[in-house]
């Protein structure tokens, strides 16, 4: 029987039926983009409650790997040169490369392999059972688009989570309740197959002319405690500034514009300091307030604050620069505002023996001629240059430390900081040098680039390092897991002279 319209004319039946099937499309449309609605809401509520409040909730939930997933495809670096013998992997311009300097500008040892790669992955398993722990048992219940969906939503937040899943290093020791910190046994064996190589090609370099018969003389001693190593650096690093009376520069027209004292008698003492790395982690840390609380705050290179006080705060006594920035066009050294707050100190690794004239006539970067137009253009601002001789002898106490060779590089900025302030504060406040539970591939907060070797290292020894912090570290492991805060003393806050190992070093220095 057919239906009749308004004016009473009578609907033949296959329009009626078309009628009410787009009715019937129409009443599913909205009921699926409420449904729709209330998915993302809740999701949005558990992301909230979990990923921001507790990791292994979130990971029991969705699964580990819809943390991890997510990679910022950033920075195409791999550039393929034709040239006589086919072509060849080379990077354009590695010197810019945020957080890894090459020891050859000439001879640049391939880092990173592409612009989304960022953690290799040297294991599978293929047993369900171990996927499903992996993944979460909600994760396997969602088709794969929404599976890829959430992985992306989850995975913003601690974009490439640097941890032991990831397959390219075991970085983390467990440490009961309060989750991962950082493990101090950390060795280049431990490293995945690509960082590894790395290291190695690192550890064959010796641009600097590193003259140590190896880690075989350390393998006799004893494993050196906390208060053993805070004694051995105090006792074996001297921390020394170029002045006007060293030669050469004392007959240069340098010498009249370099401090006239030491950095150490200038400066501090300081009660409390904060050395804030520019680790990527430190993103969304909240830690601004507390950074900015301390009596003097140090920085790196070409970390900003503006923007970012929230997390960094906005306190800058101290900027520890390398020449590298100091060289870099893109940096801006001599028209930034930033470099022109607070006191300065720069670096540039000279040879291993320490030699200033070498040092002098063959600089890594033009770190004297870039020095001496800043100092024109700010004639009042303190600027300090570091003596390359601090440089390797803390190089070899990493060493002196290690149970195998390491980098025959210099040490990180973020080190070399630290043993500073170390000299002119009571106590120091390191932050994101060992990474906290916010621990990421991202190697800089002001950044979007990853990659696994600004935490694990490539040019410097960073590895070590880090091994080293965490043997010295005066706080508790639920300071490095929640704030990323290893707590160091000060030199003057200790006696080294009853040390059992003050005579036995002393020799070997």
């Amino acid at each position: 029987m057919n239906a009749r319209n308004e004016d009473g004319e009578r609907i033949p039946g296959a329009a009626m039926d078309r009628v009410s099937l787009l009715w019937r499309l129409r009443r599913r449309a909205r009921r699926g983009a409420l449904c729709m609605a209330l998915f993302c809401m809740t999701m949005a509520l558990l992301y909230t409650f979990c990923a921001e409040n507790s990791i292994p909730v979130t990971d029991a939930i969705f699964g580990v790997k819809a943390r991890t997933r997510a990679q910022p495809r950033t920075h195409t670096i791999v550039k393929v040169l034709r040239g006589t013998g086919g072509s060849k992997p080379m990077y354009t311009d590695p010197q810019k490369l945020p957080g890894i300097i090459p020891g050859d500008p000439q001879k640049p040892i391939p880092i990173l392999s592409s612009s989304n790669y960022s953690m290799e992955s040297s294991t599978k398993d293929h047993n369900l059972s171990s996927k499903q722990r992996k993944h979460g048992l909600f994760y396997w219940l969602l088709a794969q688009p929404l599976r890829r969906a959430l992985e992306t939503f989850f995975g913003g937040r601690r974009r490439g989570d640097v941890g032991a899943t990831s397959g390219d290093a075991v970085v983390f020791g467990p440490n009961g309740a309060l989750g991962e910190v950082w493990n101090e046994e950390m060795s280049s064996s431990m490293l995945g197959k690509r960082l590894r190589k790395v290291v190695q090609n690192y550890q064959a370099m010796n641009k600097y002319g590193v003259r140590y018969p190896g880690p075989e003389s350390a393998a006799r001693h004893s494993k050196l405690s906390g208060p053993e190593l805070l004694c051995q650096i105090k006792e074996m690093v001297q921390i020394a500034t170029l002045t006007p009376d060293m030669k050469p520069f004392s007959g240069l027209p340098l010498a009249s514009q370099l401090p006239p004292r030491q950095i150490t008698a200038d400066i501090g003492p300081f009660k409390t300091c904060a050395v804030v790395s520019s680790a990527g982690s430190l993103k969304n840390s909240g830690l601004g307030k507390e950074i900015d609380a301390h009596d003097a705050v140090m920085r790196f290179n070409a970390a900003p604050t503006t923007g970012f006080e929230k997390d960094v705060g906005s306190k800058t006594t101290v900027r520890l620069i390398n020449s590298q920035v100091m060289a870099s066009e893109d940096h801006h050294f001599l028209s930034s505002s930033l470099y022109s707050a607070g006191i300065l100190v720069s670096w540039d690794p000279g040879p291993y023996s320490s030699d200033l004239q070498e040092w002098f006539n063959k600089t890594d970067y033009p770190i004297f001629k870039q020095y001496q137009r800043y100092r024109r253009l700010h004639p009042q601002q303190p600027f300090y240059i570091l003596h390359p001789r601090m440089e390797w002898q803390l190089w070899q106490r990493i060493q002196d430390n290690m149970m195998e060779t390491i980098q025959k590089n210099p040490p990180s900025s973020g080190l070399l900081g630290t043993v500073l302030m170390m000299s002119l504060c009571e106590v120091v406040h390191v932050y994101e040098f060992l990474p906290s539970r916010r621990k990421t591939e991202l190697c800089h907060y002001y950044q979007r680039f990853s990659d696994a070797a600004c935490t694990l290292g490539a040019y410097h020894p960073l590895l070590y390092e880090k091994n080293l912090v965490k043997r010295m570290n005066k706080g508790s492991n639920r300071d490095i897991y929640t704030h990323g805060r290893v707590m160091l003393p000060g030199f003057t806050t200790f006696n080294c002279t009853n040390s059992s190992t003050s005579s036995t070093l002393s020799k070997t220095i």
